[in-house]
């Protein structure tokens, strides 16, 4: 008898152990929803990258709840954007509010459905890169690339 509760409360405190630490590393980084990090209170994506062979601007990390009937459904996501010219980089910084609103809006608007597969992911890609370029009078963002990609 008490070899059986030993064994269910050790079970017990490791299934807490793992789905605790799920939750923090999904959500490592303070607040943990929609409004407190990716609606703007988190700076613009100053952090970039530039190899040598391309001109990258890292974006910070975007979290928005799924359009999805199931329950609620979360993405985190982190992009780098590939860069037209090294003058882009200064349009991108002005414009950033307006460039994470339009992709907060995209990324919320999805459902698992239709970001689940791959298929999904290049038509993402696609989406962001338009709705960016949009927003620009004279640089222009080449690509995106997916970083962090996280559906829970």
């Amino acid at each position: 008898m008490n070899k059986k509760l030993i064994i269910i409360i050790g079970a017990v405190l490791v299934v807490l152990l793992v789905g605790g630490g799920g939750a923090y590393f999904m959500f490592k980084g303070g607040g943990g929803g929609e409004h407190s990090k990716s609606s703007g209170g988190h700076g613009g994506g100053r952090d970039s990258a530039d190899t040598g062979l391309h001109n990258l601007y890292k974006l910070d990390p975007f979290i928005v709840n799924l359009q999805d009937n199931s329950g609620t459904r979360y993405l985190k996501i982190t992009v780098n954007l590939e860069l037209e010219g090294e003058d882009t980089r200064e349009e991108i910084d002005q414009l950033m509010p307006k460039i994470r609103d339009s992709l907060i809006i995209l990324l919320s608007s999805k459902s698992y459905s239709e970001i689940g597969t791959v298929e999904g992911k290049y038509r993402l890609r696609e989406e962001m890169v338009e709705r960016i370029n949009n927003l620009m009078k004279e640089g222009r963002v080449l690509t995106v690339y997916f970083t962090e990609f996280v559906i829970q």
